[in-house]
């Protein structure tokens, strides 16, 4: 059993002003305005892409299901520029998986203003994890 999609994207960041734990985060909530409203230009109809505070914790939920890398993905990945940007404290991943690249899912690393790439453990190869006895 094959999936009938292409390209799958989830992710989660906890967005936060700072990485040094005795910063106060007095900007937040400007810093959460700034980018509540880029999230709000995107405009996504179909995917799931959801900023919110849950129990006083600002945080960003993403799902993205395409048939191949399009705007969407593009969207994704300059909010994520953005993010580590204007909130250096700001930390989560982002699994792709792309099989007209490769079976196999990436994790984005979001942590200290960086973005890093690296292998998934996981769920990778998707084809022999997933779908085979």
């Amino acid at each position: 059993m094959r999936r009938n999609f292409m390209l799958e994207l989830h992710g989660w960041i906890t967005l936060r002003e700072s990485y040094k734990a005795n910063d106060e985060e007095k900007n937040m909530k400007h810093i959460f305005g700034k980018i509540k409203e880029k999230v709000y230009e995107l405009d996504w109809t179909t995917n799931l892409l959801d900023i919110r505070y849950c129990n006083g914790s600002p945080n960003l939920s993403i799902a993205l299901f395409a048939n191949r890398i399009g705007q969407e993905v593009n969207d994704v990945f300059e909010l994520l520029e953005f993010i580590c940007k204007e909130a250096k404290g700001s930390y989560g991943l982002i699994y792709v998986c792309d099989d007209e690249m490769s079976d196999d899912f990436m994790c984005y690393i979001i942590c200290k203003g960086n973005i890093n790439k690296v292998g998934d453990p996981f769920l990778s190869p998707l084809s022999k994890k997933i779908y085979e006895e």
